[in-house]
């Protein structure tokens, strides 16, 4: 079976990565030489900074506004996948799948449409109708991702918003966990075009294992892990913990402008369990195997 048709066929799917984790390798991932943004940032230049009186007059009237050179569309771009068996050594050589993408095709590999990121802004990117049936964008480790599609032309659009600088403790100025999410949201506001609609969006708490809570002031466990800890103590497990997670966006073209779109999440998990290996300290987890959204 041909890797897109392991991905639309459920029970494969499920076998390929419910049981394994599927990291982006680190050696083959796209980067900046690869695709090309043309808003508003000539020549592929990175969006510098945000300084700490950006971040301080954001908040305006109750409403986080985000900065127009933010704001960045991308020219819908191909490159290639495949997934190979591989072991995590930072997690004690932990079995997992791990996803290579190649500008050029090295061979057997599939074409598929790519959304890239930037450090504090929003890229867009048309999804083809001709291109190949499947996109995927990420690592995903708290940043947003949304879907529009245009009432008029009905053209389907993906958004990859990403806060870093917002909640950097190390700059002066910055350190507000508590405005990421609205940052967020304000940079998919200004994005967002006039006959466009949100028809999909994965926000922090839908894969996080710790999320801000602003009436704490603080990070808490997300609905993610109390979701997990549940699953795991109807195991006998105990000593639960999920600690990092990060996630991988998917689509699936079915139709011309018609997608299916799913996240699948990966995270560090401890708990015991009785018999021989009790303590699984460190132990990679998918947490959340191809959610739909």
């Amino acid at each position: 079976m041909t890797l897109i048709g392991q991905f639309n066929n459920n029970v494969t799917r499920l076998n390929l990565l419910e049981k394994k984790p599927l990291f982006l390798s680190f050696t083959h991932r796209p980067d900046a030489t690869w695709y090309n943004r043309t808003k508003p940032l000539a020549g592929n230049a990175p969006f510098v900074h945000l300084l700490g009186t950006d971040v301080a007059a954001m908040v305006v009237g109750g409403v986080v506004a985000a900065p127009n050179n933010a704001v960045i569309d991308q020219n819908n771009i191909n490159i290639h996948l495949d997934i190979t068996a591989a072991k995590q050594s930072f997690f004690s050589n932990a079995p997992v799948n791990e996803l290579h993408a190649y500008q050029v095709n090295p061979g057997g590999a599939l074409g598929c449409q790519y959304l890239s990121w930037e450090d504090s802004c929003i890229v867009s990117m048309d999804l083809s109708n001709v291109g190949p049936p499947w996109m995927m964008s990420g690592p995903f480790n708290g940043c947003h991702f949304y879907v529009t599609r245009d009432t008029v032309t009905n053209q389907v659009r993906v958004h990859h918003a990403n806060a870093n600088k917002i909640a950097d403790p190390t700059e002066v100025g910055h350190n507000r966990p508590d405005l990421a999410e609205a940052y967020m949201d304000g940079l998919m506001a200004a994005a967002q075009g006039p006959n466009e609609v949100i028809t999909h969006q994965m926000r922090k708490d839908d894969y996080l294992a710790r999320i801000w809570d602003p009436l704490a002031g603080a990070k808490v466990e997300s609905p993610v892990t109390l979701a997990y800890r549940n699953y795991k103590l109807g195991q006998g497990r105990k000593n639960i913990a999920l600690h990092e997670t990060m996630c991988l966006v998917f689509g699936i073209r079915t139709a011309p402008n018609t997608w299916d779109f799913f996240f699948h999440v990966a995270g560090v998990a401890d708990y015991k369990r009785s018999g021989l290996r009790s303590n699984r300290q460190g132990y990679l987890k998918t947490v959340v195997a191809w959610q739909a959204m």
